[in-house]
């Protein structure tokens, strides 16, 4: 009798073996699977500092930014294209067909008694004409010379404002792949551990060791996590999807992420909560919105000063009552010249002007002061969530992986017969609890790196 009942208890744990063995070769080729899709179109694993480049020289929009740069170049050409001289040609050809008549006084020439009616001129006038001016004089030339300066300076840093747009969106994606990736990897752990667990309660089953109502309650527990892995696989493709869009690629492309979530590193990343902040493009854009204002107050007040340009001209002209221009001779007459222009009434009308730049200059430079204390405040802000999110991805690591080395104890007790199936589900609870946590902590930790990246100004 009690060699019968060694035999049956040899036979049911080498049964168990074998169905423990055949699950890990199954759970095996399904990851093996899943891990062969993540192949990418080019087969070199792609870092976060590639995808910023990739989306950055990929972009539409970024390139036609650079087009306003070439507009403010432009119109820097046409302001120094002012001082050149203006050389202008310009000709008439005009045929009285009667002729204007002036009225003569009485007694104006000898011999004349009446008043008379006498006709001027002549019948055709032709004149052609070279006019030359230029500039000597331009009080706003130097100030609207520095105005176009600084609106191109500007719209640079508007530029790389919209720049750090695009990096901040692309960053996110990425990060956004990671976490789903280590959601899908949870998922199948997930998956495998409850394909053991069905395993072994199935071989139970059949040998009539197990109850039905924890042989049904493994068979459902087993088709959740299946659908929960199908759920992460799903949501890993729909991130991959987006990350595609930000880089402006096919959104069929499988991309293999280089950066991964590594908590081992984290104590090196926390050391970056010490790295200085590098100036950002919001209080960039405020001082040259303040220099800008100011410039235009003083190019109110340069508008006051007189200019002064120097002209000539050259004409020749034919005055006769025939069209006979190359035997008949020619009246050339020309004269040059210095015009000074002095504004007067400008005085009162520019007043007003005056006093709108003043004040935006005055509003702009109390922005500024607010941009920088915001600023302070969000990377110092930034550098505390860093450390306590650095701080708690670790601890949480080290509890799931206490929680895994649990639950391999208990899995190996249940397949021995020494553990109930409640037993198993109260640890997997534990274990899930553990992921969960672990999760959490990394979505939290990467928003937080996100975001002190974003206040240090490294995008």
């Amino acid at each position: 009798m009690i060699n019968q009942f060694l035999c049956s208890r040899i036979g049911f744990l080498m049964g168990c073996a074998l169905l423990w063995l055949a699950t890990q070769a199954n759970a095996q080729t399904r990851l093996g699977r899943y891990a062969g899709a993540g192949t990418p179109l080019g087969g070199t694993p792609l870092s976060l500092t590639d995808a910023l480049e990739m989306g950055l020289k990929n972009r539409f929009d970024l390139q036609g930014n650079q087009i306003s740069l070439a507009l403010s170049d432009n119109a820097t050409r046409k302001n120094r294209n002012a001082w050149l001289p203006e050389l202008k040609a310009s000709g008439s050809v005009r045929y009285n067909t009667q002729l204007q008549t002036t009225v003569v006084p009485a007694g104006l020439f000898s011999g004349t008694t009446e008043a008379q009616r006498i006709a001027f001129g002549t019948k055709n006038s032709t004149i052609f004409s070279l006019d030359l001016t230029q500039p000597l004089y331009r009080p706003q030339a130097k100030t609207d010379l520095a105005i176009l300066q600084n609106s191109r300076a500007l719209t640079q840093e508007q530029n790389g404002e919209k720049q750090t747009s695009v990096k901040i969106k692309i960053a996110e994606a990425y990060l956004n792949v990671l976490l789903r990736e280590l959601q899908r990897t949870i998922a199948y752990a997930d998956e495998q551990r409850y394909n053991a667990y069905f395993a072994i309660s199935e071989g139970k089953y059949k040998l009539g060791t197990l109850l039905e109502s924890d042989y049904l309650n493994g068979r459902l527990d087993l088709q959740n996590s299946q659908l929960t892995a199908q759920k992460a696989e799903q949501d890993y493709r729909l991130a991959q999807t987006t990350l595609c869009y930000e880089l402006n690629i096919r959104t069929d492309t499988t991309l293999v992420l280089a950066d991964r979530i590594d908590p081992s590193q984290v104590a090196g990343y926390e050391s970056e909560v010490n790295q200085p902040a590098t100036e950002r493009t919001a209080i960039r854009q405020a001082w040259l919105r303040q220099e800008g204002y100011a410039l235009q107050s003083r190019n109110v007040l340069n508008a006051l000063k007189p200019t002064v340009s120097f002209y000539a001209n050259y004409s020749t002209q034919y005055l006769q009552n025939d069209f006979d221009y190359f035997t008949r001779p020619w009246s050339p007459f020309n004269y040059l010249g210095v015009q000074v222009s002095v504004p007067l009434t400008g005085r009162f009308t520019r007043k007003t002007d005056l006093n709108t730049y003043q004040l935006y200059e005055q509003q702009t430079a109390l922005n500024l002061k607010q941009t920088e204390a915001d600023i302070a405040n969000e990377v110092g802000k930034a550098r505390v969530e860093l450390g306590n999110t650095a701080r708690n991805l670790q601890s949480t690591k080290a509890s799931l992986d206490l929680s895994t080395q649990l639950h391999q104890l208990q899995q190996e007790h249940y397949r021995l017969g020494t553990r109930l199936y409640s037993q198993v589900l109260d640890t997997e609870k534990s274990l899930q609890t553990a992921e969960q946590n672990y999760l959490e902590a990394a979505y939290n930790y990467l928003v937080a790196k996100l975001n002190h990246d974003r206040a240090l100004g490294k995008y």
